[in-house]
């Protein structure tokens, strides 16, 4: 393996394209991404505890409410209670009956008719003055009412379309009952009460009666048709006595915050319905806030770490740079080393190694050196006698005409062979960057094929070929890759013995985790007497060989060549008496330049 192949490979490991990038992605990971999860988890929790107040508040304000209703109600009632009472006490006459009940009448105006009953349901008196008795035997709430209970009956629509409610007590003297004193009560006033309950902007209140009928309503339409009233489970939960509120839908897939709440002894409920939107809007603003917050906590983060990121790249930078020109082999790079902490120990490593670096680079160049005349020495010795011996006969012989055929031969030859070394070790010593293009594999192999058939002929051996149909294109140098494929096939062939075979397989192989695309894998087999295992492992060493006549530099740029392309080049030993040559080359849609070609990696 070269010094600048090591330095480039040790290069492209080390460095980043950009080392503050990747700090500065760390240190985001690893502040931005928990202070977003712990903001998340913190806005979660808040709007969790918000909306469970929002809730509770809401339901607080429908218990508050139904205590003002309650006592609108509870008025009547007891002012009721309270003539009957002085009524059974009194024994008044019929006359002083009538009296006292105009007289509550009149300070009472939410009483509409009152009427007092005997014991046999006949009125006695009212407080419509002049209007005729009734019979009230059958009525319910003198049937109820003269059992002894308080008898509160439905809500009902008067003709001028005002809501009524009965009201019966029992008049009682010395605990027996000697009459019923039964009341009509205007509720027009309740809605009123309903009307100024107040919890938002869009908020809507409506009461319930002890049957699920609509007592009160913002909108009286409503109640005046008798519409049942919306959300039968909270009715059933009312008429069970129970309080509470929660998120519900309408029809209309709005959604809704109803709180709703009991009216105890009259057994009516109060529901509070106020638009999801505007009852959590205040929640919409804090978590707006607390995102706000976040954000601008993940921008000074994002701030801070760009600066510490900077500052601690700095020196990486100033590392990466001179690695950079350890690669091009200058080898003069050193830090002046002002600190002692880790940043310092690490400069310090670096100028010993750009130290033992260059000695190195000394050492490869003289045993580099040393090869290479050995190598062309060896070669060129025994042609540099031939041609010699066939240069000195030449002006004795020059008029034979075997002899003339046998220098026009033998010559040409000889300075073929001189050029194809020298080619070969420029071709190794120089950077390779040669223009690619799209190619078809299918038409690459045929073409290698034509061109070395008639070797096969010549030494008779067989050729067996197994090539798929239709390979997909790569980007590649065809005369390169012609390169690479005659030198693999002719060492095959110089190889095999006469009458063996010979096996080319081509094929597309699909990417995994150690391939980034998918590879066309050209694969060339011959059998041969014995494996050398040192030739296994430094085949593709330049000036390794196992001919008498070569340098040893085929195989070292034909590697350098698939390099180039994104392939990779292998020799496997499947058996003791078998070898193979694996070619890999990457497959693409997009054509790449030649500085992001030994990225694809097959």
């Amino acid at each position: 393996m070269s010094f600048s192949y090591f330095i480039q490979s040790f290069h492209q490991k080390i460095t980043p394209k950009r080392i503050w990038q990747q700090i500065f992605v760390l240190l985001l990971l690893l502040v931005i991404i928990p202070l977003i999860t712990l903001g998340f988890i913190l806005i979660q929790t808040s709007q969790k505890a918000l909306k469970t107040s929002i809730l509770n508040d809401h339901k607080e304000i429908a218990i508050h409410a139904t205590g003002e209703l309650k006592e609108f109600i509870e008025s009547p009632r007891k002012a009721l209670e309270t003539i009957a009472a002085i009524l059974g006490t009194l024994h008044a006459d019929p006359w002083r009956q009538e009296t006292t009940i105009v007289e509550l009448a009149l300070k009472y105006p939410i009483f509409g008719r009152i009427a007092s009953v005997d014991q046999n349901g006949h009125e006695i008196c009212s407080s419509e003055l002049g209007t005729p008795l009734t019979d009230r035997s059958e009525d319910p709430e003198f049937l109820d009412t003269i059992q002894g209970k308080i008898y509160v009956s439905d809500v009902r629509i008067s003709k001028n379309r005002t809501p009524l409610m009965t009201l019966g007590v029992p008049i009682k003297n010395l605990g027996k009952i000697k009459g019923v004193l039964i009341a009509d009560v205007n509720l027009r006033r309740v809605w009123d009460v309903v009307d100024n309950i107040n919890c938002g902007k869009s908020c809507g209140v409506y009461l319930i009666g002890h049957k699920g009928q609509l007592i009160a309503h913002p909108d009286k339409k409503l109640i005046l048709t008798n519409t049942k009233p919306p959300y039968p489970a909270i009715t059933d939960e009312l008429s069970r006595g129970l309080s509470g509120s929660r998120e519900m839908k309408d029809n209309h897939k709005k959604r809704w915050l109803v709180a709703y709440a009991p009216i105890p002894k009259i057994n009516w409920g109060l529901v509070i319905f106020q638009p999801l939107k505007e009852a959590y809007a205040f929640s919409k603003i804090m978590q707006a806030q607390s995102w706000i917050i976040i954000l601008l906590s993940i921008l000074a983060a994002i701030i801070l770490s760009l600066m510490l990121a900077r500052l601690i790249s700095r020196p990486m930078n100033q590392v990466i740079e001179r690695t950079q020109r350890l690669a091009r082999g200058q080898f003069n790079q050193t830090f002046p080393i002002q600190r002692k902490d880790e940043i310092g120990k690490f400069l310090n490593t670096f100028n010993k190694m750009a130290d033992e670096l260059r000695k190195a680079r000394q050492m490869e160049r003289l045993s580099i050196v040393g090869k290479a005349t050995t190598a062309i020495a060896h070669e060129l010795k025994n042609s540099l006698v031939l041609v010699k011996t066939y240069i000195h006969l030449l002006p004795q012989r020059h008029k034979e005409k075997a002899f003339i055929a046998d220098f026009s031969q033998v010559i040409p030859k000889e300075l073929n062979s001189w050029k194809t070394m020298l080619q070969n070790i420029s071709d190794y010593t120089k950077a390779q960057q040669f223009p690619m293009e799209k190619l078809n594999v299918n038409t690459l192999i045929n073409d290698i094929i034509s061109l070395t058939k008639i070797r096969f002929k010549q030494k008779k051996l067989h050729f067996d070929i197994n090539i798929k149909d239709n390979l997909p294109e790569i980007h590649g140098n065809m005369s390169k890759l012609k390169q690479v494929l005659i030198n693999l096939i002719t060492n095959a062939i110089e190889a095999a013995d006469e009458g063996k075979s010979i096996y080319l397989s081509a094929k597309t192989t699909q990417k995994s985790k150690s391939q980034k695309t998918d590879c066309i894998q050209i694969k060339i087999t011959n059998a041969v007497q014995k494996i050398n295992p040192e030739s296994l492992q430094k085949c593709f060493e330049p000036f390794f060989t196992t001919k008498q006549n070569g340098l040893g530099l085929g195989l070292s740029i034909c590697k350098e060549i698939i390099k180039q392309h994104g392939g990779t080049i292998r020799m496997d030993c499947q058996n003791k008496n078998t070898i193979s040559f694996i070619t890999k080359l990457p497959t693409t849609e997009k054509e790449t330049s030649y500085a992001l070609r030994k990225n694809y990696g097959c």
